[in-house]
């Protein structure tokens, strides 16, 4: 496992190292103080998850997430001040996976930890996943990448994530409160979140919510997907088919 560790005091740092330390004693960790040295750790390494206390001085915590967003669905956890709200939305709205207030527990801190990890890791289960076409828009669980009309979307994992359970539930009313436990499991601060994520989703869509094509609100209730039947591509192993094949219905 590799983790890549971003801050400036050394004590969070430790606390950060000691957490992962006691559920992966075998961890490979590197750490560093500004924002553009663990980016440049991310591009190079590749690490199964990335910690971030934004007290750098190089950046803002906003525009680190953005510019990390851009090449990576790595998971993202950032350990910030007790009692910042808007940093902890802010953070989840850009592409943030986690928020953990410090001071924490080390169990705790650990606990948040390996329960990103486990979700992250549904990415094993949807390699056995074929890869699913609506109209125009293609999805590919095995590689976390989304085409609309041959134009690759760019999305977080949890945007992904999001949009597969909603194709895959085709026609069906997917609850506010499903969406939150499969996609941040029983965190109490991801109330909100849902309505945030399909805005996002939509826009990236360019579906509109009072005449929408993709994704439909059942006020109350939840969200459904509304498009193209949903149909299972068996080869689809390069997307450059699907471009083509899109280009050409155009």
């Amino acid at each position: 496992m590799k983790v890549v560790i971003i801050g400036a005091n050394p004590r969070t740092i430790d606390i950060a190292k000691v957490s992962v330390r006691l559920r992966w004693p075998d961890a490979s960790m590197q750490s560093c103080s500004t924002a553009r040295k663990g980016l440049d750790l991310v591009e190079q390494e590749w690490p199964n998850i990335v910690i971030v206390h934004p007290d750098f001085k190089d950046s803002t915590l906003s525009a680190m997430i953005q510019e990390l967003r851009g090449f990576s669905n790595v998971p993202l956890l950032v350990l910030g001040a007790e009692g910042d709200e808007m940093e902890a939305v802010t953070s989840l709205e850009l592409g943030a996976d986690d928020y953990v207030r410090l001071p924490c527990d080390l169990t705790e801190l650990t606990t948040r930890i390996w329960a990103l990890m486990r979700r992250a890791g549904t990415t094993a289960t949807y390699e056995t996943e074929n890869p699913l076409t609506s109209g125009h828009l293609m999805v590919n669980p095995a590689t976390y990448e989304a085409f609309l009309s041959g134009r690759r979307l760019t999305l977080t994992t949890t945007e992904f994530r999001m949009l597969f359970l909603l194709i895959k539930n085709w026609g069906i009313v997917v609850s506010r409160q499903t969406l939150e436990r499969t996609l941040w499991g029983e965190r109490v601060d991801s109330y909100g979140l849902v309505k945030k994520y399909v805005q996002r989703l939509r826009q990236k869509l360019g579906d509109d919510a009072r005449e929408p094509f993709w994704i439909a609100n059942v006020h109350g209730v939840g969200y459904r997907f509304i498009g193209p039947t949903p149909k299972t591509q068996e080869n689809v192993a390069h997307k450059q088919s699907f471009e083509r094949t899109a280009g050409a219905v155009l």
